[in-house]
């Protein structure tokens, strides 16, 4: 009985010394998924986020980048919990939750002011309840920017378009403009785009300039027509089971750590212009349009609006009612200052 004590001890010194000398648990690595690349002003928003969460989270959780080209692809990952999160945009994720595509709706906008109050104030809440039954956290909603025009060869009136073979993207807004401007259409996602315009599958397209400028486009499809026909704003995801499952602290500092949405609008703002003047050096074409001259493509472009929240279906109209609203309430409070 004695030597059975003796061992029983001891196994339990032993036991209590592996306690003590174990290593603490693993840090847990969040992976958020993003087209943005190096060099570019979006991936520098995305690392914000990433370095300013990572420098107060302390030792359990960190994020890192991961390119994936494949915006979809990239939604789907996530609310399958494949990855923990991303930043993309509304159109990016139009296959996951298509009613985000309500806010690509072209010419929907009188300016940028307007456009970023009412998508704070209008927007965003009634986007964030969609995104939750989907399965994810929408934590920010910011800035892409605006979506132009691109071509092999000066395309500036959208009479140029018709018949023209143009790449639409899965977003119904560019579904829509390209069937108004009598293009004929071809859909694929970002990563055929590049081979389609090398090969002259696709003469064209429309993407934002600071997301074209880093892609092999601008080579291809070296003239940008400033059509400012819809808008991109970006969002920020998270899965939302593993989101509500951090402790109240760790989201607490995640959502801190989110950079400031009219900061984020005034850096893509800031940055196009001196871009532009280094894409135009070296060889590319950016065509400025008069008001008049944008005013034609919104009178063929804007007449498909109905048509596209209506093919959206799902709740399209809730949004579409809801930036109206906020629309009507921006222009009330406008008129009164003046």
């Amino acid at each position: 009985m004695k030597i059975l004590k003796k061992v029983l001890m001891a196994a339990s010194f032993s036991m209590l010394a592996a306690g003590l000398t174990a290593p603490a648990s693993a840090q847990e690595v969040w992976k958020i998924g993003t087209a943005a690349q190096p060099g570019t002003v979006l991936y520098d928003i995305v690392m914000k986020f990433v370095n300013d969460f990572n420098a107060v989270s302390g030792p359990e959780l960190k994020l890192e980048y991961l390119m994936i080209g494949n915006e979809q692809e990239m939604h789907q990952q996530v609310v399958r919990g494949r990855i923990q999160a991303g930043a993309s945009s509304f159109a990016g994720g139009a296959i996951t939750v298509p009613e985000g595509a309500v806010f690509n709706t072209p010419y929907l906008w009188r300016n940028d002011e307007e456009r970023a109050w009412v998508t704070d104030n209008y927007g965003v809440p009634v986007a964030k309840k969609l995104y939750a039954e989907k399965g994810l956290e929408l934590i920010l909603v910011s800035d892409v920017g605006w979506n132009d025009i691109i071509c092999k060869t000066a395309c500036l009136t959208p009479e140029s378009l018709k018949g023209q073979k143009m790449r639409v993207s899965p977003s119904p807004a560019s579904r829509v403009v390209f069937k108004q401007l009598g293009a004929n259409g071809v859909q694929m996602p970002l990563t055929e785009f590049w081979p389609g315009l090398q090969s002259g599958l696709v003469s064209g397209g429309d993407l934002p300039f600071l997301y074209y400028v880093t892609t092999p486009a601008a080579q291809s499809a070296p003239h940008y027509v400033m059509t400012r026909h819809y808008h991109h704003p970006s969002t920020f995801i998270v899965n939302k089971a593993l989101f509500d499952g951090l402790k109240p602290a760790m989201r607490e500092k995640m959502l801190k750590a989110l950079p400031d949405a009219n900061w984020a609008r005034k850096q893509v703002a800031d940055t196009e212009k001196p871009k532009m003047k280094e894409f135009v050096a070296k060889g590319g074409f950016v065509h400025e349009l008069t008001d008049a001259q944008r005013e034609a493509w919104a009178k063929v472009i804007r007449p498909g609006q109905s048509e596209m929240v209506q093919a959206i279906g799902g709740k399209a109209q809730q949004v579409f009612d809801a930036l109206a609203e906020g629309k009507k309430v921006w222009a009330e409070k406008h008129e009164k200052k003046k």
